[in-house]
């Protein structure tokens, strides 16, 4: 599964965030490890709520979101969320590796 496939799988994702009235402004896809394709990736998501936000909140959100919409194998492409804010900033950034416990 490669970035643009899995990006597309993660349709549901998005379209749950704003179902729930926290919609994502950008969300963008990368090589965990640049270079190579058969590593998991880093979902980079970007949205003006996550300003007034503290970070555990904001992956709660975003991870209990994944659950419901996302299965095991696609949550096992991703290496970890980065979350930025409204100015384009790091907000918080976390390994995923408990997304896909069952």
């Amino acid at each position: 599964m490669g970035a643009a496939e899995l990006k597309e799988m993660l349709k549901p994702f998005r379209a749950k965030c704003a179902e729930k009235g926290k919609a994502l402004t950008d969300m963008c896809i990368e090589e965990a490890y640049p270079g190579d394709a058969s590593t998991p990736f880093i979902v980079q998501v970007k949205a003006p709520w996550i300003d007034s936000m503290l970070c555990y909140d904001v992956l709660d959100f975003l991870f209990d979101t994944l659950w419901e919409t996302a299965d095991e194998d696609v949550r096992r492409k991703i290496f970890s969320i980065r979350v930025l804010n409204s100015k384009d900033e790091l907000h918080c950034h976390s390994d995923s590796e408990f997304a896909v416990a069952s």
